[in-house]
């Protein structure tokens, strides 16, 4: 999902780290921190287009494996 030319190494090394997390608590620890990061980034003013969209990419992604990024749902209408 993330790993396309178009998207960053950023995302690409989220998605390898979750996959390689030992235990649930691990990847607990991952995806906290990355809603916590995600949640000020897609807050910011004066963001790329291309930025956004792979913020709300992330944000889908957590959203599919169980976390709440409900704090996305009106940047992505914003968005489309």
């Amino acid at each position: 999902m993330c790993s396309g030319s178009h998207l960053s190494k950023e995302c690409y090394d989220l998605i390898k780290s979750i996959g390689e997390a030992q235990s649930k608590q691990e990847e607990d620890k991952i995806m906290v921190s990355e809603l916590k990061q995600l949640k000020i980034k897609i807050n910011e003013k004066n963001v790329a287009v291309k930025t956004q969209k792979e913020n709300i990419i992330r944000a889908i992604y957590l959203e599919m494996l169980g976390y709440d990024a409900s704090f996305a749902y009106i940047h992505a209408v914003n968005l489309t």
